[in-house]
Parts: C-alpha cells; structure tokens; sequence
C-alpha cells in the first residue's frame, strides 16, 4: 500500500514543543474565557438567544419521557470518562497494528487529558452560572460547556487517529459518526436546558481549537511505525 501522503513526518516530541503546545493551549483557553466574560456574556443580543435556546430545548422534550431518558442517557454517554476512554483505545489499537506509533497514541491522549482539565480551569475563571430551566440537576458551572469542548477535542483527535486505518470505509465511517455525535452532544445540552447556546458553541471552538493546536505542535509524530504497510519505501515506484 502506498504512503499516505496526508500523514506528516515523525520527529521528536521535544521539551520545545510540549512547552509551545501548553502555551498556545492556555492561551487560547484565556481567549475564550476573557470573550465569554467581557463580550458575550454581557451582551443583550447574545442574553436573549440564549434565552430562546433554553426555552425551547426544554420545551421540546416536555412531555416526552422517552426523549428526556434519551438525552439524559446521551449526557452519560458523552461525556469526557467516555470519550477519552474511546481515544486511547483507538489509538491503542492502531498502535498494536502499527498504523502509527506508539508515541503518537500516547501523545494524542495527553492532548486530550489536557484539553478536559483547560475545560475545567475556563469555567472557573468565567463562573457563569447554569440556567435555571434546566430540566436535570447538574453542578458545576455553565460556560463553555465542558461536554462540548470534550467532545470536540475527542472528534478532532478520533479523526487525525482515523486517518491511519487502513480502509477508506473506515475512515469515513469514523469521522462521520464522530461528526455526528460531536453535534447530538451540543442539541442534548440544550435539550436538557444544562448549557446556553453560547455556552455549547465556545465549547466546541475551545475543544476544537486545543486538539488542533496540539496536533500541530506535538504529533507530528500520527505517521505509520517504520516497517508497516503505510511506510514510506526508498524504492521508486515503476
């Protein structure tokens, strides 16, 4: 099988790069934190969409057990104890198979780890209480959206991870399911009147935002193992 051109060279994750990866990461979670506090939390404009959104998530599975048990299940299921969790045991498995290194695996989990705890550390510098519609009682603080932001940095991570498989299927098929449960995860917070439509959108970019900085920075080392199917060959092709 030929090289997959899409996947960059492997080199060294050097102190160098963890340290600029931790600091573009903290930076850009002081950027989304500093924009929810100063521009869209106190915006009327933006007060009032989320409003609407509450209201008619909550209202759209009022009087529907079924829907309510679905989304309250959804909510278990994606969260950041789910996600990562599926992460590493992809990476895992593509780690045995030698689809990539092993130092790519462990790296794009580390990434991950480090995406929920700058989730974490964003709702306490914010403090944005959670609506008071919600129709399950949750803790914790509402901006961004710790679920969105896992989930968005699970998809981008299951994603690059996929683009080692083998079969076109399967990378496709990867991605699009991930896709989709990345956005069933932002309708079911609000849904379920936990989060503000602002609240799951700065989740997404944040999760999003941290995944790609890290890939860029540190996995350069998503290439194939030396030696499997997917490595590049000195021999010419005829």
């Amino acid at each position: 099988m030929p090289h997959n051109r899409w996947m960059p060279a492997d080199r060294p994750v050097t102190l160098l790069r963890v340290v600029s990866a931790v600091l573009l990461m903290v930076a850009t979670t002081l950027a989304v934190a500093a924009l929810g506090e100063w521009v869209l939390i106190p915006s009327s404009a933006v007060r009032e969409v989320d409003a609407w959104g509450v209201t008619h998530g909550v209202a759209a599975i009022a009087g529907h057990p079924r829907w309510h048990d679905a989304a309250v299940l959804w909510a278990l299921l994606s969260g950041p104890w789910f996600v990562y969790p599926v992460v590493a045991i992809l990476g895992g498995v593509l780690a045995v198979r030698r689809r990539i290194t092993a130092r790519a695996a462990v790296v794009t989990v580390a990434i991950g780890l480090a995406g929920w705890g700058l989730g974490v550390g964003c709702k306490l510098l914010v403090e944005r209480p959670r609506p008071i519609d919600a129709v399950v009682e949750v803790g914790g603080w509402s901006y961004p959206s710790g679920h969105a932001t896992n989930i968005a940095v699970g998809t981008v991570l299951v994603i690059a991870l996929v683009r080692a498989a083998r079969l076109a299927w399967i990378r496709w098929g990867a991605t699009l399911l991930a896709l989709a449960g990345a956005a069933l995860t932002a309708a079911d917070r609000i849904l379920l009147g936990v989060h503000n439509i602002s609240d799951v959108v700065m989740g997404l970019v944040l999760g999003a935002a941290i995944a790609l900085l890290g890939l860029a920075v540190l996995p350069s080392s998503l290439a194939p193992s030396p030696g499997s199917p997917t490595a590049p060959t000195d021999t010419a092709s005829p």
